[in-house]
């Protein structure tokens, strides 16, 4: 038995890009999890609704780290995803401890179908219509160390995480170089350095990567001409002049006295960006202290469609978190502590551990190719007639955003905007 625990490193990257842009209609290959074996619907629908409980208790303590008074943008998708794969090899304790924070149905191996199944659906329904939605896995590890079979065999037939071979014992520096270039590739160039010197160093063994890319065109979008400076009211009461996106557009929006939520679905409808702007006491910070499921369900049950005419900031800012205190605030204490974290089920030994779990995820949200898309208006065409306007609906003060998977519900990325300028 080795008496030095080898560190693992764990990267989430996620690069969410809601540039708008239209896009010229291409045939996408499958994704890669639909050639893995497929969960049942049931399987896939349990493992989503497990995804979106662990992203409201994740969110609070990621934006506490993140810094609290500021913007914020997380993937709980991506985390998720990537210590289901440090799951697979996990036992004990650890194994139990990390399954119970991720409100998993099962080991990460036998959930591996169900991540398939639903992988490859939102992955599928999202890549169309000039979008395009890129899931990817990937597995590190020091050249010539012994893994077990039956774990490499699992992340690759149900994760689509091959092993690729690099060598972090005398060359960490390359190996950096390798896996970063690798996530850079997977997320368009948005994430071209999620690993930083310190993250991999001589005694790392394995790193888990998970790579989030989304890039949406509004199905409904602005025109650029129509965008100016508007007031918008950060949470102390401030005024402030944000840049900001108007135009005429068809929207989901309902919510309650204290609540305004407005739903921009994606072309094609798969996904949607939900905006959820509190205006009770205590504000932004009151309202996320309030955040769960069955919060967001009772939510998104009053939207209802109509037409307004919106205006929502542009923003753009990246988060990069390092997560191992989050996580083991949350519970999930051993798989970090070395000679305590039972990982055996990757090597046969009680000889590693989770040293590093990073995230960096990227948003930025404007108009950018969207004139085509909103430019018809009936009313051009009716010069003679008397057409009331639509109403105002503006988003001017901070607000908690989303993005999901109509149809699952999967919460694929969260975040806040206290103030859009920055």
């Amino acid at each position: 038995m080795n008496e030095h625990p080898r560190p693992l490193r764990s990267a989430i990257g996620g690069a969410l890009i809601w540039s708008l842009a239209g896009c010229t209609a291409k045939v996408e290959p499958p994704p890669a999890a639909c050639s893995a074996p497929q969960g049942s619907s049931a399987a896939a629908q349990s493992l989503a609704t497990a995804d979106s409980a662990f992203a409201f208790a994740f969110y609070p303590p990621a934006v506490a780290a993140a810094g609290s008074s500021g913007n914020v943008i997380v993937s709980p998708y991506s985390v998720s995803a990537t210590m289901t794969m440090v799951d697979v090899g996990a036992a004990g304790q650890t194994e139990s401890q990390i399954e119970s924070v991720l409100h998993l149905p099962g080991n990460g191996a036998s959930v591996g179908p169900a991540y398939a199944a639903l992988a490859c659906k939102m992955e599928g329904g999202a890549s169309s219509n000039g979008n395009e939605l890129l899931i990817a896995n990937s597995l590190w590890a020091q050249q010539g160390f012994p893994f077990k079979p039956s774990f490499e065999s699992v992340l690759e037939n149900g994760y689509s995480a091959p092993l690729q071979q690099v060598d972090f014992e005398t060359n960490a520096a390359s190996a950096v170089a390798s896996i970063n270039g690798w996530v850079s590739g997977k997320t368009q160039g948005e994430i071209p350095s999620l690993l930083q010197p310190g993250d991999v160093d001589t005694t790392t063994r394995l790193v888990l990567v998970n790579a989030i890319y989304f890039k949406g065109a509004w199905a409904n979008g602005f025109d650029p001409g129509q965008t100016g400076m508007q007031p918008f009211t950060l949470s102390d009461g401030t005024k402030v002049s944000a840049t900001t996106m108007n135009g005429t557009v068809k929207i989901r929006t309902g919510g309650s006295t204290s609540l305004t939520v407005v739903e921009l679905p994606y072309r094609g409808e798969a996904l949607a960006m939900d905006f959820l702007v509190p205006s009770q006491a205590g504000g932004l910070a009151g309202f996320e202290s309030t955040l769960s499921p069955a919060v967001l369900s009772g939510a998104l049950a009053t939207l209802v469609g109509t037409q307004v005419q919106l205006y929502l900031p542009k923003f753009s800012f990246t988060t990069h978190l390092a997560l191992v205190p989050v996580l083991t605030g949350m519970g999930m204490t051993d798989v970090f502590v070395p000679k305590v974290a039972n990982l055996s089920g990757m090597d046969g030994a009680m000889d590693l551990y989770v040293k590093t779990v990073v995230q960096q995820a990227l948003v930025e949200v404007d108009e950018q190719g969207t004139v085509a898309a909103a430019a018809t208006s009936a009313n051009e065409s009716q010069a003679n007639a008397v057409v009331a306007p639509p109403p105002d609906l503006r988003i001017d003060q901070p607000f908690l955003f989303l993005i999901r998977d109509i149809q699952s519900g999967g919460i694929l990325f969260m975040g806040r905007v206290t103030d859009p300028r920055h």
